[in-house]
C-alpha cells in the first residue's frame, strides 16, 4: 500500500505539474473548541484557552495521515477583543504541510443574549514532498534537479463571522480567501497551489433539564474543484462537565466522541472514527485526542462562561425567580 501511494503521488507530480494543498486536516474537536472550526469564535466562553491536539487517520495504512495541532487565544481588551493563533504539522506519506496563523477577533453585543463574532487572520503554509522516502525514484531525474526534498511556501488570509443568540450559533468562514501558488524550490515546473475554501456551520444547545443538555452541529465545507464535505453531530452533556456524542460525515465516516472536565481548568476529549464507505472503508480507524487548558477557571462548570451563563434558552431551575410569599391575616 505504501509503494502504491508513492507511485500515485509521483504520477501527479510528473504529469500534473502541480500539487494542490487542499488536503487540509479534519478534526472533530470543534464540539468543545469552537475556535477549531471558526477562528472568529475566540473567547466564546470569555476565557483564555489553549488546546493541544493529535490525530491519527487510516491506521491500516503505513504512513497514514498524522496531525499535531496547537491553538489558543487570549483577551487583549475588556473581553471584547481577542488575539489567537494556531500551528500544525500534518504528514501523509511523503507529503508534509506546516501551518502557522495569527488571528484577531471582536465580539459585538447586539442585544439581550445576542452576540456577533468577527474575525480575520493571516496564515503561512509550507508544503514539502520527501523524495528520499520514495522507492524506485531516480535522484538524477531533471524534475528533481538533484534535490531529495521539494519545498514550497505561500501566505494566505481568511475571515469569519458567527451570530450567537442564547443556544443558537450560525456562522460562515473563509479559512483561505486567496487563490495563489508558489513554485517549489529547485524546480521550475512544479507549483504549490492554494485554493479558496468556504465553511458554513450551525449549532444549537438544547437545555433538557437541570442535569442534561444536548448540543447539535451541522457543518459544510467546500473547496474549489473538490466535492463538498458535510457532517452532522449530536452530543449529550451531563452537569456541564462530561459529554458523549456521535458524528457522521458524508464521505463515509462515523465518529464517537467522549470527554470531560478534569478540573483546575483542564479538559480532555477523545474521538474514534471508523469508515462506512468510500476510501474510509478498509483503510482503518482514526483516533483523535485533545487536551485543553482554560486560564482562570476555578470551580466553574465547563460548558458555561465566567458569568455562569450556559447560552441556552431555558435557564436552570435554581436560577428561576421564586414569587414572593405574602402573609394575609
Amino acid at each position: 500500500m505504501k509503494r502504491w501511494l508513492q507511485h500515485i503521488m509521483l504520477l501527479v507530480l510528473l504529469f500534473g505539474g502541480s500539487l494542490s494543498a487542499q488536503q487540509f486536516p479534519l478534526t472533530t474537536q470543534y464540539i468543545f473548541n469552537p475556535y477549531a472550526l471558526n477562528q472568529s469564535m475566540a473567547g466564546y466562553f470569555n476565557y483564555p484557552e489553549l488546546y493541544l491536539n493529535y490525530r491519527r487517520e487510516w491506521t491500516n495504512i503505513n504512513n497514514g495521515p498524522k496531525t499535531v495541532r496547537l491553538n489558543g487565544f487570549g483577551n487583549i481588551y475588556k473581553e471584547k477583543m481577542w488575539l489567537g493563533g494556531e500551528i500544525y504539522l500534518d504528514k501523509t506519506g511523503v507529503i508534509s504541510q506546516f501551518k502557522a496563523s495569527i488571528s484577531y477577533s471582536y465580539i459585538l453585543e447586539t442585544g439581550a443574549d445576542q452576540r456577533i463574532f468577527f474575525g480575520v487572520w493571516a496564515s503561512y503554509f509550507q508544503n514539502s514532498v520527501s523524495m528520499s522516502d520514495m522507492t524506485d525514484i531516480d535522484p538524477n531525474d531533471p524534475l528533481l534537479n538533484g534535490s531529495s526534498n521539494l519545498n514550497g511556501n505561500t501566505f494566505n488570509t481568511g475571515f469569519g463571522i458567527d451570530y450567537n443568540w442564547l443556544g443558537l450559533n450560525v456562522g460562515f468562514a473563509m479559512p483561505n480567501a486567496l487563490t495563489n501558488d508558489s513554485y517549489y524550490n529547485n524546480s521550475n515546473k512544479l507549483n504549490f497551489i492554494m485554493q479558496r475554501e468556504m465553511l458554513f456551520h450551525a449549532s444549537y444547545l438544547f437545555y433538557l433539564d437541570d442535569k442534561w443538555q444536548l448540543q447539535t452541529f451541522a457543518v459544510y465545507r467546500k473547496t474549489k474543484n473538490m466535492p463538498g464535505n458535510f457532517e452532522i453531530s449530536a452530543m449529550t452533556i451531563f452537569l456541564k462537565q462530561a459529554w458523549a456524542g456521535m458524528l457522521y460525515r458524508n464521505t463515509g465516516a462515523v465518529a464517537v466522541n467522549v470527554g470531560g472536565y478534569i478540573g483546575h481548568g483542564m479538559a480532555l476529549n477523545y474521538s474514534f472514527e471508523f469508515g462506512t464507505g468510500g476510501i474510509n472503508q478498509g483503510s482503518g480507524s482514526t483516533h483523535e485526542i485533545t487536551l485543553s487548558f482554560r486560564f482562570g477557571q476555578h470551580g466553574r462548570n465547563y460548558f458555561e462562561n465566567k458569568n455562569g451563563e450556559n447560552f441556552s434558552r431555558r435557564r436552570p431551575a435554581y436560577r428561576k425567580r421564586i414569587p414572593k410569599v405574602f402573609d394575609y391575616r
